[in-house]
């Protein structure tokens, strides 16, 4: 059942919803950490396979959560407002639209996909790994984004411990599906992307199944639906910003894997473990900025602007500090870490590099993703925008290719110039703050 985030302590409110958003981002990682994992023990070049169609999956993911954003943030704001009925006619909208984006992922991916794997150098048997993992995984589109819709609708009526829940289901099924797809039915990065896709499938079912039980607040009922352009302007104004913000994130992971190529495939597979485990440290900062989208969604709608500040601000210095802990554990143990996922003594150098350079950013990075939520939880999207495109495609892209490529500092560059990205944006995004309204006029 959802929550009232207007009332109570700040910090208490604060941890209450965010820790379940950490545990749910979390699990979700497992997902992409699980088939590195397996796939890993086939080879090198499969490893690789997968590493070059993260980019895709991330579009994929990065869209679908961009739409489920603007419906965590209507939904909210509408529920602080009281008006239970707007929330559940928002809700439906949300569905309706994920599905028919998602079938246009699928066909425009499938289609897309041979000619980006040429850009990002790939050809012979590595690019035919590649396809047969992210066609799979693009059929499955329309499911997967409304999977992470139902979810979202939770969240934006302070529900925060179903979507952990199903999160978790879902992780588990992937992780006992993996091994018997890839080696026991010898389908190898097919059987991974099968894992995946199934283990969405379920999650969609969980959630639907949990609304239509009564247990939520929102209440689905498509038998008197009545299409409303208002409410998917609502979402899109929202979720639109939101999606670009993310795919800006995809595009600049695209380019960095292109500059990440030259130096070779076990530079590539090395990138891929490197990233994954890049998104597992980051997590506590995604957590507490989806939830933030929600606390600061409600406190919005309910007129309490101020209160909506001070748990960004908050959240920002909480985020950071549990971020740093991971960037320590990754400091001391790079080598190690990497040995993981490939024993390959090329794999485990790069990777280790990267390991122990990137987490220097997690010092500012919770801050950057606090200002963030609050600036989608208030429907002031463009401005979430404009604080991601100048963390991964204004600065981090063309400081790790002069770092890399022109001053040929080789793989260490890309990493340096990721950092680079990230304090240049944590300023952006303290500017913007300072100087920006929070709420937005409707």
């Amino acid at each position: 059942m959802g929550e009232d985030l207007t009332e109570g302590g700040v910090v208490e409110t604060l941890v209450k919803t965010s820790w379940p958003m950490v545990v749910a981002f979390f699990l979700h990682s497992t997902f992409n950490l699980a088939d590195a994992f397996f796939v890993g023990k086939i080879s090198a070049e499969a490893l690789a396979a997968v590493s070059i169609s993260f980019p895709m999956l991330f579009l994929i993911i990065s869209l679908g959560s961009g739409i489920g954003v603007g419906v965590t943030s209507v939904v909210a704001r509408f529920i602080g407002a009281k008006a239970q009925k707007r929330a559940d006619n928002a809700s439906e909208h949300g569905l309706l639209a994920a599905f028919f984006l998602g079938l246009f992922l699928s066909l425009a991916g499938i289609l897309a996909a041979p000619f980006l794997f040429d850009l990002m150098g790939a050809s012979g048997s590595l690019k035919i790994m590649a396809l047969d993992y992210i066609n799979i995984l693009l059929a499955f589109a329309p499911l997967t984004l409304l999977s992470f819709v139902g979810n979202s609708i939770l969240r934006g009526e302070g529900d925060m411990l179903t979507p952990m829940k199903v999160m978790g289901s879902a992780a588990i099924l992937n992780i006992i599906l993996d091994p018997v797809l890839i080696f026991w039915a010898g389908l190898g990065v097919q059987g991974a992307a099968l894992a995946t896709a199934f283990s969405r499938v379920y999650a969609l079912i969980f959630v639907l199944y949990y609304v239509h039980s009564g247990r939520a607040w929102v209440k689905l009922d498509f038998r008197n639906f009545g299409f409303d352009f208002e409410y998917i302007r609502r979402i899109f104004s929202v979720g639109i910003p939101s999606a670009l913000s993310n795919i800006s994130l995809s595009v600049g992971m695209f380019m960095l894997t292109i500059i990440v190529g030259f130096f070779g495939t076990d530079a590539l597979a090395a990138f891929g473990v490197g990233f994954r485990l890049d998104s597992l440290a980051i997590l506590p900062g995604l957590g507490v900025s989806i939830a933030l989208v929600s606390i600061v969604g409600q406190n919005i709608g309910a007129g309490k602007v101020e209160r909506a500040r001070s748990f960004t601000l908050k959240a920002g210095v909480m985020s950071s500090a549990f971020m740093s802990l991971f960037g320590v554990v990754f400091y001391l143990f790079a080598p190690e870490i990497t040995s993981i996922f490939n024993s390959e003594p090329l794999v485990i150098e790069y990777g280790a590099s990267m390991l122990r350079i990137l987490p220097l950013s997690y010092i500012v990075l919770g801050v950057v993703f606090s200002i963030t939520g609050a600036f989608l939880g208030s429907g002031r999207a463009p401005l979430a925008l404009l604080i991601n495109c100048s963390r991964s495609i204004l600065f981090a892209v063309p400081a790790a290719y002069l770092l890399a490529v022109k001053f040929g500092f080789g793989l260490e560059g890309v990493w340096w110039g990721i950092v680079t990205g990230s304090f240049a944006s944590v300023l952006v995004s303290l500017v913007l703050f300072r100087y920006a309204r929070l709420e937005k006029k409707e």
